[in-house]
């Protein structure tokens, strides 16, 4: 293959690609539209709703200093962007659609994983502040914590079924057989002395 076949091959597949980035950046334009509007449209609504006051209650009891106005914009921007990408690779790109199915899959299973992780030791450690919990049981529920983000770490790793399966099962055997023991010993223990 000389130069010249090289350049007109590199201008058919430009030409080829010219028509789907036109639509692309149009698709990309009419979502940024959406999402700006839509954001107008819902900060406006949570304005009159007053959803802060509703949430205050959660925001107590939690301790969380979120606002809840921003976290659901930040999830309906979320949701656009992910429609719009959708949009773009199913009109314009279809042979990327199943690339992006398994990105966004490890993705949402890697956020899920690190939430659940956050629920827990937020969870755990307001219980140990709401209850007057002594050095022991403190260190045990954070055994017990690590235990439990291990659990949700191994869903995330690239082993294979049977593997995953196997750690799953063994960790939670541990941590039940940890807990079972723990329990008795803290609600059993002046018997236990005698």
């Amino acid at each position: 293959m000389n130069i010249e076949e090289a350049v007109i091959r590199a201008l058919k597949d430009i030409e080829f690609l010219i028509p789907k980035l036109v639509i692309s950046i149009i698709l990309v334009c009419i979502f940024f539209v959406i999402a700006i509007v839509l954001n107008r449209v819902l900060s406006k609504v949570f304005e009159i709703v007053k959803i802060e006051e509703l949430f205050k209650p959660i925001k107590r009891y939690t301790g969380m200093a979120v606002s809840f106005t921003s976290l659901i914009l930040g999830i309906v921007n979320v949701a656009i962007a992910l429609t719009a990408l959708y949009t773009i690779s199913s009109v314009a790109f279809p042979e990327w659609v199943d690339i992006i199915n398994a990105i966004l899959d490890y993705f949402a299973r890697v956020v899920s994983v690190v939430f659940l992780i956050a629920v827990v030791f937020v969870a755990v450690s307001r219980i140990a502040e709401k209850i007057a919990v002594e050095e022991k049981m403190k260190n045990f529920m954070t055994l017990i914590m690590l235990f439990i983000v291990i659990v949700l770490l191994i869903d995330v790793t690239n082993l294979s079924r049977e593997i995953k399966s196997a750690l799953a099962w063994g960790l939670s055997i541990g941590i039940g057989i940890s807990m079972g023991v723990f329990s008795a010993w803290f609600f059993f223990r002046d018997l236990i002395r005698r």
